[in-house]
């Protein structure tokens, strides 16, 4: 008699490398004779960007630029100066394993940074950016669903689960001309410049999927003034399109898409009037297209043979929910007060950094600390800058998600703006951008294989056609018919029983196979 197992592919997701990795940040300075010497350093600012990555077998390969930035005014006024460099690296992590269709996460932080005058024209600069690292990979586990001959019987339960993953990811650069228009001074120097991916939008075609998208822009400049320190902000969006080869995937698909900005520079040049108005804007981005379909299938979860002795090989397999996508919006607030009296607040700056999130009762709590930095003007004209570190926590509505699920969230400060409270005190809304996924799981054993000896007739206490068996309420039908060997449906047939555990307290009518 032929035995036959019936075996599927199940799909989950795992971390194949979780990591952070730092870099020191080096930098000794001499001014250009063209730039007037340091009378006060009023910030120095260190900026990590994510210029490209990729993942080749087991190996991970990075690019980071470092913009370190150096804000000063001279002794001969108190106009707000700017110097400006990058630092280039290149680091390497390895994996535990080589990927099927790995997907990298990286998050960049600036860790610390000290910068001293050394004399009037030199500036040494001491820091460190660290790489916070995440990879995942899809593994694949062979489960059996069902058996037949050699008088076998299965207990099965159904599950659900993605029974197809599919990932790519493609970067772009989006390069646009933005004007300030007649209104706003020409730019002397760009003291920030960053941007946002602040909404995602796609179209599926097949094997191929359109992802669009807009991106906010934050430019904040001096301007050329005469013992003024003047400053401007201005916000721009800028539209994205693309076409991405997505191999394997249609309609069936649930689809997802998040794009990060890895690297954004902007130079300013004179327009038709010789002023300089224009921004060439050069944005590297990182566009990640991610898609699921689920099936149902009953997992084999014991067995035993009615005729001849068996035994099995069991495993616990993490059973994964379809993804829940989250992309919302939210808000953090935070004061902070300077040590002498300000006239205005000319900028603020917000960087999220050490930050975690848990799922609750269709809710994602998310706490951490964010960095400000505050730039404005004493009572003597002078530039100055603070900088402020303050917790927050932040709850997004999140349908279909427990307490069990794994969050993977992304925040990205989208605008700041700011209330002069007091003359040395401001209050500051930072409007933020989430986005991620939440998976829950859960632990099946399952069985992974099963053996059937057919030389060895199963044993039976005494040959008879029925047993009588008094049966306490809760019993698992199955565990009856198993320690008899014999079946479910011949249990539930006699006893006329339709439950899969005994309802109450009785007597069962056993039959014998």
């Amino acid at each position: 008699m032929e035995f036959k197992l019936n075996k599927e592919e199940i799909i989950t997701t795992e971390s194949i490398l979780k990591t952070v990795q730092e870099q020191s940040v080096e930098l000794d300075y001499v001014l250009p004779d063209y730039c007037p010497e340091i009378f006060k350093i009023v910030k120095c600012i260190v900026v990590p960007e994510l210029t490209s990555y990729n993942i080749s077998g087991s190996r991970l390969t990075y690019d980071i630029s470092v913009c370190v930035k150096v804000l000063y005014c001279s002794e001969e006024g108190n106009v707000l100066r700017v110097i400006e460099q990058k630092l280039v690296y290149s680091k390497t992590a390895e994996t535990n394993r080589t990927g099927i269709n790995p997907n990298a996460e990286i998050k960049l932080k600036t860790d610390y940074v000290n910068c001293r005058a050394v004399n009037s024209r030199r500036i040494d600069i001491r820091g460190a950016v660290s790489a916070e690292i995440l990879v995942t990979d899809i593994c694949k586990n062979e489960v059996i669903s069902d058996a037949f001959g050699m008088d076998i019987k299965i207990k099965k339960v159904p599950i659900v689960y993605p029974i197809n993953r599919l990932f790519t990811s493609k970067q772009i650069s989006v390069n646009e001309e933005l004007e300030l228009g007649m209104s706003k001074p020409s730019v002397d120097s760009i003291v920030f410049f960053d941007a946002a991916v602040s909404s995602t939008d796609k179209k599926i075609i097949a094997n191929k999927m359109v992802a669009k998208g807009e991106i906010c822009i934050n430019l904040i400049y001096t301007y050329a003034s005469e013992n003024d320190n003047g400053i401007e902000s201005m916000q721009f969006t800028v539209p994205f399109s693309q076409i991405i080869d997505f191999e394997g995937i249609d309609e069936r698909f649930d689809c997802f898409v998040d794009a990060e900005i890895l690297a954004c520079e902007a130079v300013p040049h004179a327009d038709s009037d010789g002023n300089s108005k224009i921004i060439d804007c050069n944005i590297s981005l990182m566009i990640k297209c991610s898609a699921f379909r689920t099936s149902a299938i009953e997992l084999a979860v014991d067995e035993y043979s009615t005729s001849y002795e068996s035994s099995d090989t069991k495993e616990n397999f993490k059973i994964e929910s379809a993804p829940q996508y989250i992309n919302a919006s939210g808000i953090i607030k935070a004061s902070a007060d300077f040590n002498e009296s300000i006239s205005r607040v000319y900028c603020v700056k917000c960087n999220i950094k050490d930050y975690s999130a848990s799922a609750g009762d269709n809710l994602v709590d998310i706490s951490g600390n964010a960095s400000y930095t505050i730039i404005g003007c004493g009572e003597d004209g002078k530039p100055v800058s603070i900088d402020k570190d303050e917790s927050f926590t932040l709850n997004i509505p999140t349908d279909n998600i427990s307490e069990n699920c794994t969050v993977y969230v992304k925040m990205t400060p989208l605008s700041c703006s700011y209330n002069l409270t007091s003359d040395t005190s401001v209050d500051i809304k930072t409007d933020i951008k989430v986005c991620g996924t939440a998976v829950c799981t859960s632990s099946v054993e399952g069985l992974c294989d099963i053996f059937i000896d057919e030389n060895q007739k199963a044993e039976h206490n005494d040959n008879c056609a029925v047993k009588l068996y008094f049966a306490s309420a809760g019993e698992e039908i199955w565990d009856i018919a198993k320690k008899y060997r014999s079946s479910e449906t011949a249990i539930f047939e006699e006893n006329e029983i339709d439950s899969e555990t005994v309802p109450d307290n009785c007597m069962l009518i056993i039959p014998m196979l």
